[in-house]
């Protein structure tokens, strides 16, 4: 509540109303006991306070700060492990994106990061059961034999032509002087590779066919091969027989043949 207080200027008495002038002056709040230590102020609505509470108020901000200061909690620190989390969470996945960007930009440009890769582990080559040492060496003493054999044949047929002429000639091949040489040179060749274990399966193929050209052309030509005391033209059925295993099998594991493919499979095996 306020008061108007009519003062008057010059004579009390005067009736003139140009020199009256009204103040307004406002009623100090009633004390109470909720209170009891509003005065006097100013004429706003906001609740009057005392200088003593301000005082007071001012040391309770300051014991506040000096205890924050003291404690070393800063309001901005997140105390929130969820946060923290979060945070880190987002920084992984920024550097994340900044390595497929730069990888990107490198595939761009041709630029390519070597990249430091283990040493290839070469893993030992699987060897077939006829290269260990049991059959290599029965198949090495087979060759052996075989190449004796057509070794023998080789030095007859060139050393008596004559004789091996006269054999072509009765079965009516033609170019009966010109085969004799050719039978002597291939069961000769046949008969080293046998020997070195060197392209032992073509040397089987070869010693099939001269067993097989035998068989056919000499003893089984009027088909009786069976004979009172056996088959007929049993050395040369033995011949084909052993080039066929040859060609099957292979030289074993005491040969020239075995070393190259033991390279060849390593060298495939390392790449």
């Amino acid at each position: 509540m306020s008061k108007a207080v009519k003062r008057t200027t010059g004579n009390d008495t005067s009736d003139d109303a140009d020199t009256e002038s009204t103040t307004i002056i406002p009623e100090a709040p009633e004390a109470t006991d909720d209170n009891p230590t509003q005065v006097l102020g100013s004429g706003d609505s906001a609740p009057y306070r005392t200088a003593s509470e301000d005082i007071y108020r001012s040391g309770d901000e300051d014991s506040a700060e000096h205890t924050q200061v003291l404690s070393g909690a800063t309001p901005d620190e997140p105390d929130d492990l969820e946060e923290l989390r979060q945070a880190d969470e987002r920084r992984r996945q920024e550097a994340e994106e900044r390595a497929r960007e730069r990888a990107s930009r490198d595939r761009t440009l041709g630029t390519v990061t070597p990249v430091d890769e283990p040493d290839p582990v070469v893993e030992p080559v699987p060897r077939p059961s006829t290269d260990k040492w049991w059959p290599s060496l029965g198949l090495f003493l087979f060759r052996l034999v075989i190449a004796g054999v057509l070794g023998v044949h080789s030095f007859q047929h060139l050393t008596q032509r004559a004789g091996t002429l006269e054999m072509i000639e009765g079965i009516g091949l033609p170019y009966a002087p010109e085969l004799v040489w050719v039978l002597g040179v291939c069961e000769g060749l046949a008969a080293l590779a046998l020997v070195f274990g060197l392209a032992t399966r073509i040397a089987g193929l070869g010693t099939l066919a001269l067993g097989a050209a035998a068989l056919a052309l000499v003893h089984w030509g009027n088909f009786n091969i069976f004979e009172d005391s056996g088959i007929k033209g049993e050395p040369a059925l033995l011949i084909a027989a052993a080039g066929l295993l040859l060609l099957c099998v292979g030289a074993g594991g005491w040969a020239i043949d075995a070393r190259n493919r033991h390279r060849r499979a390593e060298a495939k095996a390392s790449r």
